[in-house]
């Protein structure tokens, strides 16, 4: 009963491996290093989070920056904005999202960033979103203001998916974060071989980026 358990379920199996392009074999070892380091099932928290990335070297061993991990885990954490669904980040849920970003469309990227925004998934980013992902802090409401200032690219008061991806699609320093794999290849090959392993990371991965403003 216990290996049950522990063991991944054959739906959960093949939807994985057509959503991913990775074969069963690759998808069970994972699974299983997974639950060697996450008992439970879940990834509960952006340091569960940080140690799961690394164990699957999909961010540097060294990188700590326990902010950058914070905005990650909203990322990973968006389908369990349900109430349906158990707090945490589930095999599944991890596995699915990472593909995006590594692997997905840049409208799939885009959807998944927006999502993470839009904590009461009522299909808008408002101010009350906002608040709840970034700190209490004045530097924070005035950052909020200038967000929703820039995202509502038709000036109607609501930023929605339409008006985000517009957001992003016209500023070409955020292209890089939202493009897809082959296009990454295609930066990639005329930027200096020495920073090629950054780029990955940081373009993937949104580790050093802050919350999506354009100077004025």
């Amino acid at each position: 009963m216990g290996a049950n358990k522990t063991k991944l379920n054959k739906n959960i199996l093949q939807h994985l491996v057509n959503r991913t392009n990775r074969s069963p074999a690759e998808i069970k070892a994972m699974y299983a290093i997974f639950r060697r380091h996450f008992p439970s099932g879940k990834v509960e928290s952006p340091q569960d989070l940080c140690r799961c990335l690394q164990k699957f070297s999909l961010v540097p061993i060294g990188y700590t920056d326990q902010k950058a991990f914070e905005r990650l885990y909203r990322l990973f954490d968006v389908q369990n904005r349900n109430p349906k669904h158990d707090s945490g980040i589930d095999f599944f849920h991890f596995m699915t999202v990472s593909n995006i970003l590594e692997r997905g469309t840049t409208a799939e990227k885009i959807i998944l960033y927006f999502q993470s925004f839009d904590v009461d998934n009522d299909q808008k980013i408002t101010r009350d979103d906002l608040e709840v992902c970034l700190p209490p802090t004045v530097e924070s409401r005035q950052l909020i203001q200038q967000l929703l200032r820039q995202w509502d690219m038709n000036r109607d008061g609501v930023v929605t998916l339409e008006d985000f991806q517009q957001y992003v699609m016209s500023n070409p320093d955020l292209l890089p974060m939202f493009a897809d794999a082959n296009e990454r290849i295609r930066m990639n090959s005329v930027t200096l071989e020495s920073s090629r392993d950054n780029n990955r990371y940081v373009n993937v991965y949104n580790i050093n980026r802050g919350t999506f403003a354009t100077s004025q």
